[in-house]
């Protein structure tokens, strides 16, 4: 019940960042400030409402995967219709909806549903100090990522921006965010390599649909318990996604996220290393 209420909000956020993303998606420029306003709004939403991982992951993700498939092929990217990119999207939730409701029609669920929703505490919107950390560090971050990656075109910015997301937004202590940038390094460099075996397979029709759902249903399971081997799945789940308009362009696809990965791990580092610097300048000031 729960999640009958929320989802419909989470599935309202995916849809409006792909809108964006493929209005956006004629201009560089206004794709960047579109993804830099949609990280950190997806951001400050998913830290104060206390949303679980992947947290604002999926909204940047779908933001510039979106821009990507809508923007014209002189801006190297699909040039898919923008009517079919955001359709597409908002089919795959009202479906992934449904699927939710669906125990919900059983009177024993609803049952023992009800039960565990009086039980559960009133949400609410809240930054604390913490929170309000984070969320500074992902601010610096992602307006870094933007002004670094712009020259590489949206379809690899926003995978930088992604990656910056991905380290900074799961704590505010410096080593264990340090680490969480290691993870995500190793995850994508395996990741990239799960791709190119699935590249090499080419699946399509059917069994593209049921890889991409595979891919998206472990996710879930490991995402919360393992960060690292999450990426591992989480990466080539939306390279797939997104080559789809590209499939001849594997081995490129693959160096640049490499790249682009090694990129975003970089500007991560450099905040931290920023926020490391002024908490040693402001101890000693005390």
């Amino acid at each position: 019940r729960e999640r009958a209420v929320s989802l419909p909000l989470i599935a309202l956020g995916l849809v409006a960042g792909s809108a964006v993303g493929v209005a956006t998606s004629g201009d560089v420029a206004a794709s960047m400030i579109a993804l830099v306003v949609v990280a950190v709004l997806a951001s400050a939403l998913c830290l104060g409402f206390g949303v679980g991982p992947p947290g604002a992951l999926f909204f940047v993700l779908v933001n510039g995967v979106s821009s990507h498939l809508a923007a014209p092929k002189a801006l190297d990217g699909a040039g898919m219709s923008p009517i079919l990119v955001v359709g597409m999207l908002a089919m795959g939730c009202a479906i992934a909806y449904l699927v939710v409701l669906a125990p919900l029609a059983l009177a024993g669920v609803r049952e023992r549903d009800a039960v565990l929703h009086r039980e559960r505490s009133t949400v609410s919107f809240r930054l604390d100090e913490i929170n309000r950390t984070i969320l500074e560090r992902i601010v610096v971050g992602a307006a870094i990522a933007a002004l670094v990656s712009s020259p590489l075109g949206i379809h690899r910015a926003y995978w930088v921006m992604v990656t910056v997301i991905a380290i900074l937004q799961n704590g505010h202590r410096l080593r264990l965010t340090a680490l969480r940038a290691v993870h995500r390094v190793l995850g994508t460099l395996v990741g990239v390599g799960v791709f190119a075996l699935i590249a090499l397979a080419a699946p399509h029709g059917v069994w593209l649909g049921v890889l991409l759902m595979a891919l998206q249903f472990l996710v879930e399971l490991v995402v919360i318990r393992n960060y690292g081997l999450a990426l591992v799945l989480i990466t080539p789940l939306a390279l797939t996604i997104a080559s789809q308009a590209d499939a001849g362009q594997v081995a490129s696809a693959v160096l640049e996220r490499v790249g682009d990965t090694l990129l975003g791990a970089t500007i991560a580092l450099f905040v931290l290393l920023g926020a490391f610097v002024a908490h040693r300048v402001a101890a000693r000031g005390r």
